[in-house]
């Protein structure tokens, strides 16, 4: 007996038809009972108030700590205020910021009166330096420089750093020139060069009206007695019409005075050597060809 031959087509009927009953058929869905539902509206609210929480916790965090970082600062600030002015320290500046953080200090060790020479000459390099400009500060350092200075406490170097810091920071204090000009009046003459055009130009620019001879002495440094310019060269000054020093001058008061050694070394020369006589200034003298220096 025969098996019956199925064709190929209709097995594949046969599976794709059970392929489509079995995407017929639906999953079933997982329902959400009414009870489930009423919790989770519960536990809504208490979420919220827990992130509530949270972010006023976290904001108080951020409050403690603005809280610690301005104490800090506090704290820096007062130990720069109580920082110690010493010499090291004020040579140390270089910059504008450092010297911010040590004039507190600075103006409280003015104030007391406890700044040495040493350490007041170094401020005041230390502010032209920096050019650091603190009205306090500068009139601290001109209430203690004069007696300093009067007192023969600060050398002529430690001067000159206090009148290239006036000059640089443009401050002026008619008691501070002053106290200079009368200590130092007789030490002029061993100044350097530079050293007195620097003070000139700082009382000139400063507008110091007073001190002239001290001005004029800076200008032009007086003469030893024992020297050949002693009284002989000419005081441009007085050829000027007005010399501070008076009678005091140590150069010649007179027109006729030459103007430097070299000028009356060539006049003396004129006078010395032989000159000859035209034929009127021959019947005038005499019959000699050549007349002498004798001649006036």
């Amino acid at each position: 007996m025969r098996r019956a031959v199925k064709c190929a087509a209709a097995n594949d009927e046969e599976d794709v038809g059970g392929a489509l009953d079995e995407r017929g058929t639906k999953r079933p869905r997982k329902g959400v009972s009414a009870s489930s539902r009423e919790a989770a509206k519960q536990d809504a609210p208490k979420k919220k108030k827990k992130e509530k929480e949270f972010a006023w916790m976290d904001s108080e965090d951020e409050d403690e700590d603005e809280d610690v970082a301005e104490l800090a600062h506090k704290e820096e600030a007062e130990d720069d205020e109580n920082e110690e002015v010493t010499l090291e320290k004020l040579e140390a500046v270089h910059s504008f910021g450092r010297m911010v953080m040590l004039s507190d200090s600075l103006g409280k060790t003015l104030k007391a009166g406890s700044l040495g020479p040493n350490e007041c000459a170094a401020a005041c390099r230390a502010l032209a330096r920096a050019k650091f400009f603190d009205n306090d500060l500068l009139e601290g350092l001109c209430g203690c420089l004069p007696r300093m200075i009067e007192g023969n406490r600060l050398s002529v170097e430690q001067a000159h750093d206090a009148v290239e810091c006036m000059k640089e920071l443009n401050f002026y204090n008619k008691e501070l020139f002053s106290s200079i000009a009368k200590t130092f009046k007789q030490k002029v003459s061993t100044m350097a060069g530079g050293m007195r055009v620097v003070w000139f130009e700082a009382m000139q620019g400063l507008g110091h009206k007073k001190d002239l001879d001290f001005q004029q002495l800076l200008q032009m440094p007086p003469v030893p007695p024992g020297s050949p310019n002693y009284r002989t060269i000419r005081c441009a000054f007085f050829a000027k019409g007005g010399c501070e020093l008076g009678a005091l001058c140590t150069y010649a008061h007179n027109m006729h005075a030459p103007i430097s050694l070299t000028d009356a070394a060539k006049e003396d020369g004129w006078r010395m050597r032989s000159v000859m006589l035209t034929q009127d200034q021959m019947y005038s003298v005499g019959n000699d060809a050549y007349a002498s220096a004798g001649l006036r």
